[in-house]
């Protein structure tokens, strides 16, 4: 925020004003996904945001989805309660399950590598 002030950068205010008011569960999520992305394969990637898409929309998470819509598309009263309500109150626990493997109903992401390697 400081840096932001220092700049006094439109692009850097509007940033930092969209950031305070996503999700502070997301924030984390998304953190975590762009640090281990720099990493991955593409395919990793693809897998990796298959996994928080379905996770993120499954129990018990799946409230903040639904808040962030309510609050933008239905009542549009732009006044997200999120849960956990602040970055402080987000686990370590939280973000993980965004990464976890799939449960037994919903099958893991298979990408079709031997088919896309004998074009390259």
């Amino acid at each position: 925020e400081s840096e932001a002030a220092q700049l006094n950068e439109e692009w850097c205010t509007l940033a930092l004003k969209r950031l305070k008011e996503a999700s502070p569960l997301a924030l984390k999520v998304s953190l975590r996904s762009i640090r281990e992305g720099r990493y991955q394969t593409l395919d990793e990637c693809l897998v990796r945001e298959y996994r928080m898409s379905i996770n993120g929309i499954s129990k018990p998470f799946y409230h903040d989805f639904c808040e962030g819509v309510r609050a933008r598309l239905v009542d549009k009263d732009l006044a997200p309660k999120w849960d956990p309500p602040a970055l402080e109150f987000v686990s370590e626990d939280m973000v993980d399950s965004y990464f976890a493997p799939l449960g037994e109903f919903e099958p893991e992401l298979k990408l079709p590598t031997e088919q896309r390697e004998a074009f390259i």
